[in-house]
């Protein structure tokens, strides 16, 4: 059986839980009481698991007195938001590139999701559907989505644009109409996937009225598990050291087929959070004039001999000797 390890980047979610909290909705309550506690959500660019998202999505939710508070939230929703990757998409000439660009690079936002551009005539269809399953707070995280590919195409179409058809998996409109272009055209209920229907001319009109980004366009590289898991590991705060067992249920899987899928990789759990620990004391004991007894409880170890015992293995030197030796280094 095909395990998928899912993850959202933290700015992906970010801009909502900035805009809830701009409105009075004390979002960090609810954060101390959910998983996602254990993650730095300071840092932008860190991954964090799906179902630990969606989790605290839904406890937003139930923390709420709206029915339709995403919507209610994102309806004047700007790339912006989204930091360099949104000013990105928002910095191509034309729309055909900024989807083009969007496809190609959304697993940087998001690892659960396909999408698709299709020609037929005079009309283009943008799609996308979602690859994990669905849960009350992955249709909250469905939403964030369609208000990024909602204000991508007001950004190339300008706000009055409105498509010819749009297709929903929803049975009803009421909690994203505010984040739907404006304007009459038909929508179909129940569908499989999620479908702007417009006039192929949009791909290509040309807009001056976006600067040309000048930030650089990444690298195309697929992640493969093992990247996943060691980002997911990597985002959990100082002091916070998952197990495997967490680690697993975060993917909705178990241990032993965890195991499995690090084996069929040649890789070891207890090795990807040794590199990452080791890298983490390197940067304390470089950094910092912690002592070795406070970086130790920092990195979350039990106790100093255990944190010692693991840096003597990971460099030959005790801790303080390696202080020692980079600070005549320098």
């Amino acid at each position: 059986m095909k395990q998928e390890y899912f993850v959202y980047q933290v700015s992906y979610f970010k801009p909502l839980l900035m805009r809830l909290e701009n409105f009075g909705i004390d979002t960090e309550r609810v954060i101390q009481k959910s998983e996602i506690r254990h993650f730095d959500l300071s840092n932008s660019q860190n991954y964090i698991p799906t179902t630990v998202v969606h989790d605290l999505f839904s406890s937003l939710r139930k923390n709420s007195e709206t029915d339709t508070f995403v919507a209610n939230f994102l309806n004047d929703f700007s790339l912006s938001e989204l930091g360099s990757y949104g000013s990105c998409l928002a910095g191509f000439p034309t729309l055909n590139k900024a989807i083009a660009a969007f496809t190609k690079f959304n697993y940087l936002l998001q690892t659960n999701i396909q999408t698709d551009l299709k020609i037929h005539k005079n009309e283009a269809i943008f799609s996308f559907s979602f690859l994990d399953q669905h849960s009350k707070g992955g249709k909250i995280s469905e939403y964030i989505l369609l208000a990024i590919v909602c204000q991508l195409f007001n950004v190339y179409g300008g706000h009055n644009w409105y498509p010819i058809a749009v297709h929903i998996p929803n049975t009803v409109i009421s909690d994203i109409e505010p984040l739907l272009p404006g304007g009459e055209y038909p929508i179909q209920y129940n569908q499989p996937e999620y479908r702007f229907v417009f006039s192929k001319s949009l791909l290509k009109y040309e807009t001056y009225t976006n600067p040309l980004n000048p930030c650089i366009v990444p690298e195309y590289q697929e992640k493969n598990i093992i990247e996943v898991i060691e980002n997911v590991i990597s985002s959990y705060k100082y002091g916070c050291i998952p197990s495997l067992k967490t680690l697993a249920s975060h993917f909705n899987t178990s241990e032993s087929s965890m195991k499995r899928i690090l084996k069929s990789k040649q890789a070891k759990f207890s090795d990807i959070l040794g590199h990452i620990l080791h890298d983490r004391a390197v940067n304390l004991l470089t950094t910092s004039d912690m002592n070795i007894s406070l970086i130790s409880e920092h990195l979350g170890y039990s106790d100093s001999p255990n944190f010692i015992r693991s840096f003597k293995k990971w460099t030959g030197f005790t801790p303080g000797k390696y202080r020692e030796s980079m600070m005549l280094s320098h």
